[in-house]
């Protein structure tokens, strides 16, 4: 069979959201299909892109559009079609798959499936309460009702998707992403010391993972005055605006570890995860986090509290605000000595809920859409 994967993350060359598509498309390619993949055109893409197209995968980097081109004059363009478009038709896939950061930024590629009559998958990695769907609404609607199948990384953002359509979705599907740590041998403990340290494992966006509310509640008298670390893991766009505002609040006790690839090496030396995210798919932070035995401070959004129990695998602020968050984390250091306890209940709820082999589950998933028959709608098992 052939496939091609449309990937419309923009704004960053590689993310915890690009995983899923690659990684599925690698192991597509490795069972003998043809694969192709169209990218954002990026000046320097990143290795994990190229890396593709070492693999066998036929890789094709969109036009590079000007960054203050509106927007809509871009939909316009794709409503013209574009050669973007012409080599996805090209292609004849047996099935597209649009893996989307969000719950809009497919559509163009889902309506040109529709139009050209290409069978298609969508893959919605997060989803928000802040998003709506405004003027694009019945476009969406048609286009997600189209769709052989519709996999969100949770079932909160599923059913958010839902209500932000205003009806139910019975070709939507709750799918895993994978993750970069071993399920087996998990790191020790760290050795006891005076020094408690937090991890906060999140690209360097405070719009989407909140770094500046913890920051806030961090610059709170109490805090200031615990024997506590906080190590930032990431790279992003908000880099040096973060270092800024860090400085001017006076965290001498934070510090920016930049992008870490041995996601192990990282809970040789932290006890316990904090992402106070406004906005969520299910992190692979998280997840990690837990296999790694380490318990979870996360805010009540997208999947986080599918995985994390409060009280018992971790602490969960039931919104992302700086007075919710400060209440949680003091809960948290009240019962820091229950951190180890928690991270092996979170261990051990994580081995009985993620399954050993995402990958695999997504790609015979994807191999049922592209099957024929595949039209017929079926609600998620």
């Amino acid at each position: 069979m052939r496939f091609v994967f449309v990937s419309t993350m923009a704004g960053y060359s590689w993310g915890g959201s690009e995983e899923l598509w690659s990684r599925a498309a690698l192991r597509l390619r490795e069972d003998s299909h043809e694969v192709a993949a169209s990218v954002e055109f990026w000046p320097h893409l990143s290795t994990h892109i190229t890396g593709l197209a070492d693999r066998g995968i036929h890789l094709w980097v969109r036009s590079g559009v000007p960054p203050r081109l509106p927007v809509r004059v871009w939909r316009r363009m794709m409503r013209r079609g574009s050669k973007d478009q012409e080599w996805l038709r090209r292609q004849n896939p047996d099935l597209v798959i649009v893996s989307q950061g969000g719950i809009s930024d497919g559509l163009p590629w889902m309506k040109f499936c529709l139009k050209a009559g290409l069978p298609f998958i969508a893959v919605v990695q997060s989803n928000s309460e802040y998003w709506w769907l405004g003027d694009l609404g019945a476009e969406l609607t048609d286009a997600y009702r189209a769709a052989r199948k519709v996999f969100c990384v949770c079932r909160h953002n599923l059913e958010l998707l839902e209500r932000q359509m205003g009806e139910p979705l019975p070709n939507g599907v709750v799918v895993w992403n994978p993750y970069n740590v071993s399920r087996n041998h998990p790191p020790a403990w760290p050795p006891k010391s005076d020094l408690w340290k937090l991890a906060c494992v999140a690209r360097l966006e405070p719009a989407a993972k909140g770094q500046d509310l913890l920051f806030d509640v961090l610059a709170r008298p109490q805090w200031r005055n615990r024997p506590v670390e906080v190590n930032l893991y990431g790279a992003g766009p908000s880099e040096q605006s973060l270092t800024q505002l860090a400085q001017r609040l006076g965290l001498n006790n934070v510090y920016f570890r930049g992008h870490v690839a041995d996601v192990k090496a990282i809970w040789e030396e932290n006890q316990i995860l904090v992402l106070p995210s406004r906005l969520e798919g299910l992190p692979l932070a998280l997840v990690e986090a837990m296999f790694c035995g380490r318990p979870a401070v996360v805010t009540d959004v997208g999947g986080n509290t599918e995985l994390c129990v409060d009280g018992e695998t971790g602490f969960v602020a039931a919104a992302p605000a700086v007075s919710v968050l400060e209440q949680t984390l003091e809960r948290a250091w009240n019962h820091s000595h229950d951190w180890q306890g928690m991270g092996i209940a979170a261990r051990v709820r994580a081995e009985r809920l993620i399954p050993n082999d995402p990958i695999g589950d997504f790609c015979s998933e994807v191999l049922k859409c592209a099957s024929p028959g595949s039209s017929d709608r079926r609600s998620p098992g």
